[in-house]
């Protein structure tokens, strides 16, 4: 296949630094501008630039590990680590950099007044629209509708007033509508050929995207905007979206050359993670140190055990006088003696293997499961749609057979997994059956309520690996995904509260009239986002 960057090695490298190098900039001038000299790359390069922003960044997996992965309760640190703050600066770099690059591409393809360019038109609003909707999760009002067109406009476009989210999201499925639309297989389309590295160029998974993530988008503000959400998610059961098989993320195996460097980076430097109570108990039925108790596989998919070879969740909440933990689980040493985790490692890590494999695990954006999960959710309450709870549990059961399939073959496929590797790419009847029978698990349609937590907490846990979308997940739901009820003033004090990012400093110092107009001159961390209750 190829490159995620279409680039000699000199020119990948320069490109590559680009993207970090901003997450530094020192003014809202650098970071809404994009490389000087990408007015002169072609529009191929600008297009493989847009797609090459998808990586997390290094400081988001600080912060997943330190801070959003207990806040979500899909694991628990054990000690501090990274800032809160870690990210702030590298995510807004990122994406308006690239907002100002998807500007020039989308006035090069006004300029063409051709409907050759629809295709393309439409991969870049389906990007942009997942990344808007990601970030906007992270901040909750931003910049939009004006930003981005600085080395188009010029300097007056370089302080730009923040949009509210409900409006972010009403540009998001208008965006996400005109591209459901206009993707063709006509064959006069205009192609940048091998620089089409993430979908490869097929329309139909293309329009799978988009319509899913426009699912996914109107699920989420349903809650808060009903009216504009209801259409959507009615016009998205209308069209083809996600099925098993098609999890849309960066698959290293497809995109030659591509590394996650800054998730074993990640793990290695300063990372306290270890599995929770909370996660435990929904995948075993009890305590047993042999793992004998455990009905999910994907628990160790997820997980491994401690330094002895023993099954031990760190409590979610840990009372006083929980013994202490350390270790060093994820140190790169253990790439090659996998033991040896060291001996203050009495709880249960996670599995070395997504620190490790950093060229066949992938980043995921949107599964096939989580569009399962999020149907069963529209057909257990009646989103946009008549309630149908036969409808309801048919998704859900869809929705978690592809769960563990999907990570059953990730173990499976990746040619570092050793210890602990499944016997095969899917799992069997039997597992998938003893899994939907188990109590914590059983879609119940006479318990309307109850069954739909259990589909936020099958929704959480795929979502294990993109921890930021859990988070959008609990704070929409009001906290409806998994919560431990032991010890709930530690939670409180110490996680809580923090319901979105800050905004980078340099927005207040040089953004300082719109900065202030968004947050009254108080931009703090517990503010709530417009989608949370």
């Amino acid at each position: 296949m190829n490159n995620i960057l279409k680039y000699s090695k000199s020119c990948l490298v320069v490109i590559l630094g680009l993207l970090f190098v901003t997450a530094c900039t020192k003014n809202f001038e650098k970071i809404n501008t994009p490389h000087k000299d990408a007015t002169n790359a072609t529009t191929p390069e600008l297009y493989n630039l847009v797609v090459s922003s998808l990586p997390l960044t290094g400081g988001e997996q600080s912060v997943f590990n330190s801070w959003i992965y207990p806040i979500t309760q899909q694991a628990i640190v054990t000690s501090g680590a990274y800032p809160y703050d870690n990210a702030k600066s590298a995510v807004w770099s990122n994406y308006y950099q690239t907002l100002a690059n998807y500007r020039l591409l989308e006035q090069r393809i006004a300029d063409s007044a051709s409907d050759r360019f629809d295709n393309l038109y439409a991969m870049l609003k389906t990007i942009m629209a997942y990344k808007t909707y990601k970030t906007s999760n992270y901040y909750g009002d931003m910049p939009l509708e004006g930003a981005g067109y600085a080395p188009l406009k010029g300097a007056s476009s370089y302080k730009v007033p923040y949009e509210s989210q409900k409006d972010i999201y009403t540009s998001i499925l208008t965006d996400l509508d005109w591209a459901i639309a206009h993707f063709t297989t006509s064959g006069n389309q205009y192609s940048v050929g091998a620089y089409e590295t993430f979908l490869d160029g097929d329309i139909a998974t293309w329009i799978k995207f988009a319509n899913s993530l426009r699912l996914e988008v109107a699920v989420t503000m349903y809650d808060k905007d009903a009216t504009t959400a209801g259409p959507e998610i009615k016009a998205a059961l209308d069209k083809p979206l996600l099925s098993d098989g098609e999890d849309i993320g960066l698959w290293p195996q497809k995109i030659n050359g591509l590394k996650f460097d800054w998730r074993q980076w990640s793990f290695s430097a300063n990372c306290y993670l270890r599995m929770g109570s909370t996660m435990w108990n929904l995948m075993s039925d009890g305590n047993a140190t042999d793992g004998s108790d455990i009905f999910d596989p994907r628990c160790k998919i997820f997980y491994e055990p401690n330094n002895a070879g023993k099954w031990a969740a760190y409590p979610q909440n840990p009372p006083t006088g929980t013994p202490a933990e350390g270790g060093a689980p994820y140190d790169t040493k253990r790439f090659t003696d996998w033991d040896n985790k060291g001996a203050g490692c009495i709880y249960s890590p996670v599995n070395l293997y997504f620190e490790q494999d950093i060229e066949n695990v992938p980043e995921l954006m949107l599964t096939a499961a989580q569009v399962h999960l999020l149907k069963a959710e529209v057909f257990n309450r009646g989103l946009g749609v008549t309630a149908n709870q036969s409808t309801a549990k048919a998704e859900y059961e869809a929705g978690i057979k592809a769960s563990v399939n999907m990570w059953t073959s990730i173990a499976y496929n990746s040619p570092i997994w050793e210890e602990g590797k499944p016997g095969a790419a899917t799992v069997s009847g039997t597992v998938l059956s003893a899994l939907l029978a188990n109590a914590k698990v059983k879609y119940d349609p006479s318990d309307v309520s109850g069954s739909l937590k259990k589909i936020y907490a099958q929704l959480w846990i795929d979502q294990y690996r993109q921890p930021w979308d859990a988070w959008t997940l609990q704070r929409r739901t009001g906290n409806k995904t998994p919560m431990s009820s032991s010890n709930t003033n530690y939670y409180n004090t110490n996680f809580a509260g923090k319901v979105r990012f800050v905004y980078p400093d340099d927005e207040q110092s040089y953004n300082t009239q719109n900065w202030r107009a968004a947050t009254n001159g108080s931009d703090l961390n517990t503010n709530k986002i417009w989608i949370m209750p």
